[in-house]
């Protein structure tokens, strides 16, 4: 045993050492951000001011370094994010990840989105060109500018990233489309009216509520009594925009306000950044950037500040097509019968010698889709990111706008995904233009929520809605204008748009708040109406489960909905209860339809049910109704087990990667879980998953604000800012990685200046970017 003794000592010393060396090298990705390195592919010296957040402000000669720099920044930070969203668009996943992701991979290469990449990228200018071009070229020289290691995730994985193209610039667009579009909704709707038949699937698609707020009010309607409030204190709609007028606020100037609610990931989508150019063409502009693609998304100049919202156009056609009964190779249009046309693709994937051949079918429409539809007929899609468009023409206009009109003429550029943009200067304007293109379809038919006949002809797109068409304000009379997904306009133009806009409580909960102001809007009080939990839907549907209780003679249970201030708020019992009783009363109501099967069935959909107080699917609706809605309260009193909010939701931002467990524990990918507030219906939005039975948390908050930013137009740089939900980096043990979240939590927000002295009172690490040498 004193033989072995010294030589097992040995070898864990041994181990020690590789793994303490292996760890050493492991934490060489993270990014050098102080002193001065040579990069080849700048045309002048670049300076990157970072703060404690690691937030960059980019001091270039011209727009190319700037964007350069910023590509350089978004591969320090944000490698392996980059690397997974152009691999999905391109169907390439399987290749690193294996099987497990081989179906995505199949479904994108029928859907063609990298196709539609690559027929875009033969027709952008050559000012789009050399923008990608310098933005591809600063993702490359990061590869070569440090010796350390590549992200951990490439290590797991044994991966080498690919150069960055111009191609993989505009592949990030279209997750951006993808993300953003209708194409879920209309895939899942297919799927619900396959099951049900068209008159019971009718039932999953509610009308827009004549009671719900519209982005522009009627014509006609009065303006806010807090207009007059401002003299009397002369002693002084799933995502939200806001801005009022300079005579609402404290400051004189507008205020506008942005929250954009998308997935909650780990690394955050965004990624806060500023980029400075001298001269006419070139950028003073801070915001938030999506790493993979240049330029601020979402943000302002010295002159104007902007935000955006899904507008929820109807973007994407389902289209039944007819197969020709004796040759399965041809499909009936209203010319007779054509054969479709086929595409193979080569799927190659981790472990395989030999790809996955995959033959897709496209018609005149597009790709035919894997959606159940009798023996004769398949079905198609058509979809507005399928076609040539670029936001990169868009994007820049915006970051270079000065005013409203140049501010329009950006917009007009931005052809997908459609966004409802809101917009205010320094100038004192404040207005909104509805973005992106919208399918004009035969006899200029309303939007469609269900697969329609593709052999008629009648559905056809004949071109798009033309812009002047587009719903728009400037100055209007009541001081501000509100976009909470919510519909546009009550006029007819608006169903050519959508039949499906999101549930109208947040865009009323925000205007109810503006139209009470007691004072003036600053940046406080923007913050606070952020952060707002006080939940409409509850206001107008608590009597409903209060009667549930009732019908159950729990008293205990009536009596803490009946006390409820209708806030999802940290501390309420009640909220735990309601929110509960909402989600077992809505998949009790999909399984009636489906005939004891869960079905898809939305939040609008319950809300119909909850306003008749009836299943209109039933001739005995509203006994049917009672029964349901007393064993759902039956359910939710022991779920709900007098837990406060708290304690029954959180929030997780998911890593890709998190869910296998090893890794997670190692590295620390996902971020959370973390107590959580809010609803889907409240300001301060928590779009959760139900569990049941559950062992810890019934709620897990999937999707939120990803982002917020306050733009005060009148204190630019010391009022307002941005936060985004995670922190600037995707290195998992970076101290970067997770430091914005508690910010993000509490509502604060982080100062981006446009100014060099307020940058510079911020700076804590400086980096030089040189143009290399040549030998």
């Amino acid at each position: 045993m004193r033989r072995v003794l010294p030589f097992l000592l040995g070898f864990v010393a041994l181990v020690g050492v590789v793994a303490g060396a292996a760890v050493l090298y492991v934490r060489t990705a993270l990014p050098r951000t102080e002193g001065t390195l040579e990069v080849a592919g700048l045309g002048a010296p670049v300076q990157v001011l970072r703060d404690e957040l690691g937030v960059p402000h980019i001091w270039a000669a011209s727009t190319e370094d700037a964007v350069f720099a910023q590509g350089f920044l978004h591969a320090q930070d944000r490698l392996w994010q980059m690397e997974l969203v152009r691999r999905a668009i391109q169907g390439r996943l399987a290749e690193v990840l294996g099987e497990p992701a081989l179906e995505t991979d199949r479904f994108m290469r029928r859907l063609g989105l990298w196709r539609a990449v690559l027929a875009t990228l033969d027709a952008v200018s050559p000012a789009e060109r050399r923008i990608m071009e310098a933005y591809a070229a600063g993702v490359n020289a990061a590869r070569h500018a440090d010796s350390g290691a590549l992200p951990p995730e490439f290590l797991v994985l044994r991966h080498e990233p690919e150069p960055w193209r111009p191609a993989d610039v505009l592949a990030v667009g279209r997750m951006m489309s993808f993300t953003l579009s209708s194409y879920s909704e209309a895939v899942a709707v297919a799927r619900a009216v396959a099951r049900l038949g068209p008159e019971r699937a009718r039932h999953l698609f509610p009308a827009y509520p004549d009671w719900g707020e519209t982005i522009l009010p009627a014509p006609g309607e009065p303006p806010p009594l807090a207009v007059a409030l401002v003299d009397a204190f002369s002693v002084a709609a799933a995502s939200n925009s806001w801005v009022v007028s300079g005579a609402l606020t404290a400051s004189g100037k507008p205020i506008l306000a942005n929250d954009p609610h998308l997935g909650l990931n780990a690394p955050s989508l965004w990624y806060l950044v500023a980029l400075h150019a001298p001269g006419a063409d070139g950028l003073d502009v801070a915001g938030v950037s999506i790493p993979g693609a240049p330029l601020v998304i979402l943000g302002r100049n010295r002159a104007v500040a902007w935000g955006m919202t899904n507008a929820y156009v109807d973007d994407a056609d389902l289209f039944l097509e007819r197969l020709h009964p004796a040759d399965s190779t041809r499909y009936l249009a209203p010319d007779g019968y054509r054969r479709f046309e086929l595409v193979a693709e080569s799927v190659f994937v981790k472990g395989r010698e030999e790809p996955v051949i995959l033959s897709v079918r496209r018609t005149r429409h597009g790709p035919v889709i894997p959606v159940d539809a009798p023996d004769s007929l398949v079905v198609s899609v058509q979809w507005t990111a399928l076609g040539p468009g670029s936001q990169v023409a868009g994007i820049l206009a915006l970051n270079r706008a000065r005013d409203w009109s140049s501010f329009l003429r950006a917009v007009d550029d931005l052809d997908d995904p459609h966004q409802n943009v809101v917009y205010a200067d320094t100038a004192g304007h404040i207005g909104y233009i509805m973005g992106g293109s919208v399918p004009l379809r035969g006899d200029r038919r309303p939007a469609p929520v269900a697969p329609v006949p593709g052999w008629t002809g009648d559905w056809d797109w004949l071109g798009t809605l033309p812009f002047d068409e587009h719903p728009r304000a400037l100055d209007p009379d009541r001081g501000f204008i509100v976009t909470a997904n919510n519909r546009q306009v009550a006029e007819p133009v608006a169903e050519l748009i959508s039949g499906t806009w999101q549930e109208p409580f947040r865009a009323m909960r925000i205007t109810e708040m503006i139209r009470n102001a007691d004072r003036p809007f600053d940046d406080a009080s923007t913050r606070a109406m952020q952060l707002d939990v006080l939940d409409l839907f509850a206001r107008r549907y608590r009597d409903r489960a209060v009667d549930a209780a009732a019908i159950r003679q729990d008293t205990a249970a009536a009596a803490l909905l009946r006390s409820w201030d209708l806030r999802a708020s940290p501390d309420s019992r009640a909220a735990t209860l309601f929110y509960t009783w909402v989600e077992i009363l809505r998949r009790a109501a999909a399984r009636d339809l489906y005939g004891g099967e869960a079905g898809y069935f939305t939040r609008a959909s319950v809300a119909e049910v909850l306003e008749a107080r009836r299943l209109a699917w039933r001739e005995d609706g509203v006994g049917a109704y009672r029964d349901l809605a007393r064993d759902a309260m039956k359910a939710a009193v022991p779920l709900a087990d007098g837990r406060s909010w708290r304690e029954a939701n959180r929030v997780v931002h998911d890593h890709a990667l998190g869910d296998v467990g090893a890794l997670n524990t190692i590295l620390g990918l996902h971020v959370g879980p973390h107590p959580h507030m809010g609803s889907p219906t409240t300001v301060n939005v928590a779009h959760y998953a139900f569990q049941v039975p559950a062992r810890d948390f019934p709620f897990t908050t999937t999707a939120g604000p990803s982002m917020r930013h306050i733009a005060d137009m009148g204190n630019l740089d010391a009022a307002g800012g941005f936060v985004i939900g995670t922190g600037q980096s995707g290195i998992p043990f970076a101290r970067h990685y997770d430091d914005q979240r508690p910010l993000w939590s509490g509502g604060a927000l982080v100062p981006v200046p446009l100014s060099r002295e307020a940058v510079q009172r911020r700076t804590t690490r400086t980096l030089i970017l040189e143009p290399q040498r040549r030998e």
